[in-house]
Formats: structure tokens, sequence, C-alpha cells
């Protein structure tokens, strides 16, 4: 069965995150994806975490199903390297699509930023929005803002190679970290443009908690018209009535007090179990996973997540490709090495 991108070649000098992501989403699907770095090595191959070896994990993550070295013909996309013009590799062949990916744009007052994620994630008011009222900016977990530049620059350039199939001509890709990054932050920000609301991190205006179970937080949403239920479930009917709780307007400013409640009578029942009582009595509730639990998830292992990936003997798993496709599916890591030039990152698990 053929992949959807099997037709293109690519060329990744990106040498960043979100660069190696989106030319590894273009991999995933069938795209044979040449990972340059006559350059140098990429900076991600020095970024955390690392296996028993040294080896850098997110550098495998990024670019698996990856060759390394020149390319075979001539490239359909090109990932531009960090001080390469995307007009200089379209003017050596017109029909490129030639991607750029920076922190702040080539234009504006912060053209000439570099910045790690934790600058992207300043900058877009993503911070800002996170952990304590009253406390620092809480830096978020993992490299959420470029990914999500990453996939941007995916959607955009297949964009891109949909209209050549029209015109005939490539085109420039540009995508702005920190902008993508703006585009994803709570809506905050439109609120205080809108209606003047001055909102503060930990204000606590939703129906929303976590109670601690036996060895696992479990998360839930508690409607006005499903709290007497909540209630009478755990035997703490006497909220039902009490001031703090009795009407919605109180009980929004009392949330942590009532899940205190809650707590003490779920703290030694098993959080599955919790879950499933929750959602008998038709209230949102999901079990907070740790990252071992997440790799113990009956739920992903039944949907094909992990993958496995062997490279010199040694084997990783991974999630797999992110979008679902019947007609033109992903790549598997066996698949992946179908043909493949040599590389270390061809060497798949069967």
């Amino acid at each position: 069965m053929r992949q959807a991108l099997d037709d293109l070649v690519v060329i990744d000098r990106s040498h960043s995150v979100a660069g190696e992501y989106c030319a590894r989403l273009m991999a995933d699907y069938g795209a044979e994806v040449w990972l340059d770095e006559s350059a140098g090595p990429s900076p991600t191959a020095a970024m955390g975490p690392f296996d028993p070896g040294g080896r850098s994990l997110t550098h495998l993550h990024l670019n698996r199903g990856k060759r390394l070295g020149a390319a075979s013909r001539p490239a359909d996309v090109v990932l531009c390297g960090p001080d390469e013009r995307p007009e200089d590799v379209r003017a050596a062949d017109p029909k490129v699509v030639a991607v750029r990916i920076t922190a702040f744009g080539d234009d504006g007052p912060k053209a000439d930023w570099t910045a790690p994620e934790i600058v992207l994630q300043a900058a877009s008011g993503m911070m800002i929005s996170n952990g304590v009222r009253g406390r620092e900016p809480l830096y978020g977990v993992g490299e959420r803002a470029s990914y999500a530049a990453g996939q941007a620059a995916y959607i955009q350039t297949l964009v891109s190679l949909r209209a050549r199939r029209r015109t005939g001509t490539g085109d420039t890709v540009r995508i702005d970290a920190a902008e993508t990054a703006a585009t994803m932050c709570f809506p905050y920000v439109l609120q205080a443009i809108y209606n003047g609301t001055d909102r503060r991190r930990g204000d606590q205006d939703i129906p929303a908690g976590l109670v601690r179970c036996r060895g696992s937080w479990v998360c839930l949403w508690v409607y006005s018209n499903r709290f007497a239920a909540l209630c009478r479930t755990y035997d703490i009917e006497h909220c039902i009535t009490d001031p703090r709780f009795a009407e919605v307007t109180d009980r929004v400013r009392h949330w942590p007090q009532f899940f205190s409640i809650l707590e003490e009578r779920v703290a030694d029942r098993d959080p599955d179990a919790v879950v499933a009582e929750l959602q008998a009595i038709a209230i949102i509730a999901a079990r907070a996973f740790t990252v071992r639990e997440i790799r113990a998830s009956h739920h992903l292992a039944e949907r094909g997540f992990w993958q496995e990936l062997t490279i010199a003997g040694q084997t990783y798993v991974m999630p797999r490709a992110p979008f679902l496709m019947s007609r033109t599916p992903a790549r598997t890591p066996a698949q992946s090495t179908a043909g493949a030039h040599a590389g270390e990152f061809d060497h798949a698990a069967s």
C-alpha cells in the first residue's frame, strides 16, 4: 500500500526541534527525507533525555525514518538551515518549497533573537497562564511551542505543494515559532481586549479540580446539575446545604475546600474505580497518568500507539505517527527500512 507522500524528496537542514519534527512527519507518511548534517551535527543530538549509551532520545524521535547523506534526486522540499535564505534555495530550483522556521520571524524588533523553548513560551504568553497565583510564571512541560511550529510548517508545506500542482512553481514558507505559540494560548488576552477582564493565574471560575486516590490523581469537572449527585455518591450530603457550597457563586469561591472534603472520601480508593463511579453519574472524570502509566496504557496499546525501532542492536519504544489514514497509512519502522540507503536512522525493528 502506498503512502501519501511517497513521491516527495525532502532535505532537512533545519537543525531545530520544529524543523526536524516537520520533516519527521513527512518521513512518517512516505517521503524520502534526508537529514543533512554536512554543516555539523544538529543541536538536537545534545538534547536529553539520553539512553544508557548517551544517545539523545529527542534526536532519535525527531529523525526516525530519515536517511543520512546526499539525496538521490532533486528535492521537492528543503527545510532551511539556521543561516540559510529560502530565496537562495529557490533561486537554484524554482520548483522547491523552501521552509524557514525561526523564533521571531525575519523582520520586526525581535528578528535577530535566538530562542530556546523557555523564551518561546515566555514571549508567547504561555508561561504567564501557568502556575500559582502570586508566584512566578511556570515553564510548561516539553517543547510544546517548537512542536506546534513544526506541525504548522508541515501543514503549510503540504498546502504549498498542492498549489505547486497548479502553478508549476514552488513557494517560500516562513514560520514564526513564538507567533504560532501565541495562537495556542488561553483566551485571556482576548478577554482583556474585548471586555477588560484582568484574569489572574489561579482564579478558580471553572468547576474543576483534582483529588488524590490510591497512588494516582483523578481530575473531575462538576457541573452544577451534577453537584448533588456527587455528594450523595460519596456520602457527603452535608455539602449540599453547606453555606460555602449551596449556591453556585459561593461554590466557585470555595472549590479547593470542597475538593479537600471529597479527597478524604476517595484517598484509599482505586483511581480507576473512582473514575468509573464518576462517569456513571455523568461527571467528567479521568485519571491523570504518570509517564510510566502512559507506557502501560491498555488503550494506547490496543490502538497501536507504541512502535519499536532497533538501531545498532538497541530497541527503542516510540510513539507512532500522529495521523491515522486508511488508504495511505503512515510507515511503520519496518517499512522505513525498505530500500533505504545506509544511515543510522534506517535500521528498524521487524
